[in-house]
């Protein structure tokens, strides 16, 4: 099995493949030039396909990924307002795309080639829709409205629709902005950053009297002695896949924070802070949960930390230079 890491560089207008090696080396194997400026990228691994949101001619590029980690275009798409977030159903039937400013999410029906085909459903006036993700266990589509401080909460039809829940949202701290989601790998716990104010919010789905419903459990800093008045640009948020540990990015800051998970509750632990890239809006980790890949918006550069196994804590190995502006990374197997 080889990892690929996958950068997409929007002012610099491609995307950048990457071999990740064993010992945490990495290697640029191949560049594919977007002729626009690229942002979202996301995989479904069983079709090799790789889709990448790109603006301002808003579109969806899809490449396969060959044998070696190359990317070929197959085909593309237009889709209404510029693309921030690209997620999937659990079946991949159907992609979801965020627009932070159209603020709106799109339905996508994706045709048996994994083509998108045009949007079934978009809704509209969802104030700064930065991220759609899809809960496959209760069957519920999060997406963040940064503007407008809460989550909406949507059930996915079969036939692709989304319809909303009974509780409809939930609401965060007022001026938090939610951005980006992550869940439990046991999807009982969903764990959102908050923008602007620094912190993450932890949820909990349970079900009372045969209704689903999320509820607040925590609200935790990013950092460990948290002022609220200081300023804040939380990005980007990811959970290893045993479930131990989360990290969370800042981009006046500059830093990755650690945290515990408590298995049992869900709730988070602060452990530590990184100094890392210059304006880190992207980071991902390796399917292995062996490495953090973190870009640097204005550095043009990538940091490859190594994870303990144990603790979770962080050490720098080697740090890349990528194109102008990176805006995303992704990890995938092949």
């Amino acid at each position: 099995m080889k990892q690929i890491i996958y950068i997409a560089n929007s002012t610099g207008q491609n995307i950048e493949a990457w071999n990740l090696y064993q010992d945490g080396n990495m290697k640029l194997i191949h560049k594919v030039i977007t002729h626009s400026q690229v942002q979202p990228i996301n995989y479904i691994k069983n079709k090799s396909l790789l889709y990448a949101g790109v603006r301002p001619d808003n579109r969806i590029f899809v490449y396969s990924i060959k044998e070696n980690g190359h990317l070929e275009k197959k085909g593309e798409s237009r889709i209404p307002g510029s693309p921030n977030y690209i997620s999937f159903s659990s079946d991949k039937k159907f992609l979801f795309c965020s627009s932070y400013h159209d603020n709106s999410i799109s339905v996508i029906p994706l045709n048996e080639n994994g083509i998108p085909k045009e949007p079934i459903q978009i809704i509209y006036n969802i104030n700064g829709c930065h991220a759609a993700l899809f809960n496959a266990k209760y069957n519920i589509l999060f997406v963040t409205s940064l503007k407008e401080d809460c989550i909406y909460l949507y059930h996915l039809t079969k036939h692709g629709i989304l319809k909303n829940t009974e509780q409809k949202l939930i609401q965060t701290k007022f001026s938090a902005g939610p951005r980006h989601i992550r869940f439990h790998p046991n999807e009982d716990f969903v764990y959102t950053i908050n923008e602007l104010n620094g912190t993450i919010d932890v949820w909990e789905i349970y079900i009372q009297k045969n209704i689903q419903k999320v509820k607040n459990i925590q609200n935790i800093s990013i950092v460990e002695n948290y002022i609220a008045s200081n300023k804040y640009w939380s990005a980007d948020i990811h959970i290893t896949s045993c479930g131990n540990f989360l990290y969370a990015s800042d981009r006046i800051l500059n830093s990755i924070s650690l945290f515990y998970i408590n298995k049992n509750n869900g709730k988070l632990s602060f452990i530590k802070i990184y100094p890392t890239e210059i304006q880190p809006r992207t980071f991902c980790i390796d399917i292995n949960n062996k490495y953090v890949i973190v870009a640097g918006q204005k550095s043009n550069k990538f940091t490859v930390y190594s994870i303990h196994e144990k603790t979770g804590y962080l050490k720098k190995l080697n740090t890349y230079s990528t194109g102008e502006e990176p805006l995303w990374t992704l990890a995938c197997t092949i």
